[in-house]
């Protein structure tokens, strides 16, 4: 039988399987859903998937907001909002539409976004970021902010058609709020509903309108000569009634995680203020790129942040998702093993919950393939809608199961996303794709990767494009084969950049014959390939052999 053929038959024996599981998965609450990379179990986050549960089921109760808050904070991938905004759209669907939470209008600061959300202005507004040099002002989760030293200097947004419910009739301004501070002022349609102000110097105002519209417009108003300022952070469109999920994304172009902890003294503040059920971190890519990256140092700040935020949002579940697989300019991330096994350490360590999103992908190298399939831009730093679509739909799915573990005696029908996740991945996995294996590159993996495949990298292209010490493990990384017992004369060939053999497992091999081979102790091979379960090695699979 053709190679082709068998990965064919083997796709779809794994397709139909999974038909079965998705068409018992409402009766039988004993299922085991492991099928796609699941999101790490927390008490938080158990809790808050019970939470979710009673919304779903006051959704009748007309008089009432019931609302599940969700802050997804993170860097380019997230301001975009095409990955954000596909998790929010999936689970929205799921749950109900309580809004698109804290939004910036970013040509304020000279970045994009919103999409459809229509800017303009009057008097002098300086943009800020959590990335401006030599920054005075503070920020805060949103990353971004506008302040102006103008009195009735105006803001004006309008929403069309691209925008997601463009028509409203509440809305919150997030603003400055110290002594010195303009006061907020709305245009004639909208009537002050109360703010909300912190002494820390800023605070939030709402307004309600009697019809719904499109548009509104923000005026600093001067009421005291010792004010002299005014900043503005976003605003909030806010759905009438509010029911199901209110979905936040806060994303800063090029930002790392030290950027939000050292700029934005008002986050945790912020985030505290909108009591979230869930809080997202997907950082770590422009970390991986950072020359000046010290893992020590980044570990612990990032540390000391998020046991403040627990403090001060005790009920909030956290999850970190590690970085997606890039190669920015052609270049291999120096720091990007290094970035993701801190941030698996940290959620270890502090029992919050890891999304994976690097071996969701296909681990070290998958973004060669998800490039070669036009799901990643030229940059191979970011990716098409498309591939921040998959990328959504990828969490969203693995999300929902969790709720689904967690309530098992009323769970949600998820078989038509699973079967367009298994579609979407399907396409992956016909080129020369065949190993059903996450990336074990990185060492210390907490989850079990979904079962999709992993590149089959050459020896002479691994010499080409990797240094061992950034690329420690070539684990799941093997050149394809379909000859029978490959002679032992070609395995001794192949070599790294660094002068050590690559081993190719034959069936029937274990470490210690592959080490009485070469001379060397079968603990040194597990040493130098990260093998957290030794025994646990494939046909095919790559082997750095460490000297003698």
């Amino acid at each position: 039988m053709a190679f082709k053929q068998i990965v064919s038959l083997v796709i779809a024996l794994f397709l139909i399987a999974n038909n079965l599981h998705s068409q018992s998965e409402s009766t039988d609450s004993q299922l085991i859903f492991n099928d796609f990379n699941p999101l790490e179990d927390s008490q938080k986050l158990e809790k808050a998937m019970e939470k979710l549960h009673a919304v779903i089921k006051n959704q009748s109760k007309k008089s009432i907001d019931t609302m599940f808050t969700i802050i997804h904070i993170g860097d380019s991938h997230i301001q975009g909002d095409y990955f954000s905004g596909e998790i929010r759209r999936q689970l929205q669907g799921f749950f109900g539409n309580a809004g698109q939470g804290l939004l910036f209008p970013y040509a304020l600061a000279k970045s994009y976004g919103p999409r459809g959300a229509l800017l303009s202005q009057k008097g002098v507004w300086t943009g800020i970021k959590t990335l401006t040099p030599n920054l005075l002002e503070p920020l805060g989760l949103i990353g971004y902010g506008a302040v102006t030293h103008n009195a009735n200097a105006q803001i004006t947004i309008a929403f069309n058609e691209k925008f997601n419910d463009s028509v409203f009739q509440r809305i919150n301004i997030w603003h400055t709020a110290d002594p010195k501070s303009y006061i907020t002022q709305l245009n004639d349609a909208f009537s002050w509903a109360g703010s909300q102000l912190y002494t820390s110097g800023w605070g939030v105002s709402s307004y309600t309108s009697q019809t719904f519209v499109k548009s509104f417009t923000l005026t600093t108003l001067s009421t005291h000569p010792v004010q002299n300022h005014y900043g503005f952070y976003g605003f909030e469109l806010l759905p009438t009634p509010r029911r199901g999920i209110a979905y936040h994304h806060c994303g800063v172009v090029g930002a790392q995680f030290t950027h939000l902890i050292e700029k934005a003294p008002w986050a945790i503040e912020q985030i505290a203020h909108l009591k979230p059920d869930i809080v997202i971190f997907s950082f770590g890519t422009n970390e991986s790129y950072n020359e000046k990256y010290d893992s020590a140092a980044y570990s612990k700040s990032v540390q000391k942040f998020l046991s403040e935020l627990v403090l001060a949002s005790p009920q909030t579940a956290i999850i970190i998702t590690t970085a997606p697989d890039t190669r920015s300019r052609n270049l291999i991330p120096p720091n990007q093993i290094s970035v993701n096994n801190q941030l698996k350490t940290l959620a270890k360590n502090s029992h919050l919950t890891l999304y994976d999103l690097n071996a969701t992908m296909g681990g070290w190298g998958s973004m060669n393939l998800w490039y070669k399939n036009k799901l990643t831009l030229a940059d191979k730093l970011h990716f098409t809608a498309s591939g921040y679509a998959l990328q959504g739909k990828l969490f969203s799915l693995s999300f929902l199961q969790s709720y689904n573990k967690i309530n098992k005696k009323d769970t949600l029908s998820i078989d038509t996303l699973r079967n367009a996740v298994c579609q979407s991945m399907k396409k992956l996995w016909l080129d020369d794709w065949v190993h059903p294996l996450g990336d074990s590159s990185e060492p210390n993996q907490t989850l079990q990767p979904i079962p999709i495949p992993v590149k089959r990298v050459s020896p002479d292209s691994i010499q080409n494009t990797s240094d061992p010490k950034t690329h420690p493990n070539l684990e799941s990384h093997g050149k394809i084969t379909t000859q029978k017992n490959k002679k032992l004369a070609s395995n001794k060939k192949k070599v790294t950049s660094s002068g050590e053999k690559i081993h190719t497992v034959r069936k029937g091999e274990n470490l210690y014959r592959i080490g009485k081979l070469y001379h060397v102790s079968h603990e040194s091979i597990a040493k130098k390939n990260h093998l957290n379960n030794p025994k646990a090695i494939t046909p095919g699979q790559l082997l750095i052999i460490p000297k003698k």
